[in-house]
């Protein structure tokens, strides 16, 4: 795929909660090309995490098409090259969108180790040895080589984090999908994860982000996309929405966050 290929292509997205009382997103239309790095800010409640599980499915939209490499994931069946019609194979598209949540998730009776090769072996069925030598190579690359026999109770919550994140490198995706990665962690352990998420960046891997770290949504972004009431409500580079913001609810929400 060229680098500006069209990766992720979101069209009328809605999710609605409690009988339609509650519109979680409300009409959204996004694309997403390889390489890019989008970061969605907004304010608590306007449908940022929800947009992103809707990528991947974990929330099954109410409405809308979610096309990821040209197959529309919210539907049961599609076309393949060949004009066949085939079933679609959810976890087969989700092995291609690595996914790291505010909390860890990581298995507390395995150690990082194991937690980091569970996926690969079992889904990839990559024989062992060479799935551990993978994850010991990418826990150095995250400063982490020295604790892959130890278990989650034995890490700080940053470093718990960054096994997360190179968990899901593990399984080699194609996009990785990180919902508020820092929130839960102490202030002084933010800047170890933010700094891994920097490097993948800067080595080409296409990410959406939702954070409410406006420094890292600068710093790193290659695109911004605001969000409010379960709609986008402006789109544009760092520089435009962080020093040129054009409606009155991101001047609003600026004005409060910066």
């Amino acid at each position: 795929m060229a680098s500006n290929a069209e990766l992720i292509k979101v069209t009328g997205l809605c999710k609605h909660f409690y009988n339609g009382d509650l519109k979680a997103l409300d009409g959204v239309d996004y694309s997403i090309n390889k390489g890019d790095v989008v970061v969605v800010i907004g304010p608590s409640g306007s449908g940022k995490s929800t947009f992103l599980r809707c990528l991947n499915l974990l929330e099954v939209p109410t409405s809308g098409e979610v096309v990821f490499k040209g197959v529309d994931i919210t539907k049961k069946y599609y076309t393949d090259k060949n004009g066949n019609k085939v079933r679609l194979n959810i976890d087969e598209h989700r092995r291609k969108m690595g996914m790291v949540f505010q909390h860890f998730n990581l298995f507390p009776h395995m150690t990082v180790l194991a937690n980091m090769t569970l996926a690969p072996i079992k889904v990839k069925k990559m024989d062992k040895e060479t799935a551990e030598k993978k994850a010991r190579k990418l826990l150095e690359r995250v400063g982490l080589a020295d604790r892959a026999d130890a278990y989650p109770i034995q890490l700080s919550g940053g470093q718990k984090q960054r096994v997360a994140i190179v968990r899901a490198l593990m399984m080699e995706p194609e996009v990785m999908l990180f919902d508020e990665p820092t929130s839960a962690l102490d202030p002084e352990m933010v800047g170890e994860v933010l700094e891994v998420i920097r490097e993948l960046a800067q080595s080409g891997m296409t990410m959406v982000i939702v954070t409410h770290e406006m420094g890292f949504a600068k710093e790193v972004g290659k695109k911004i996309v605001f969000m409010a009431d379960g709609k986008i409500v402006e789109t544009g580079s760092p520089q435009e929405i962080f020093d040129n913001p054009k409606s009155p609810r991101l001047q609003d929400f600026l004005r409060k966050v910066l």
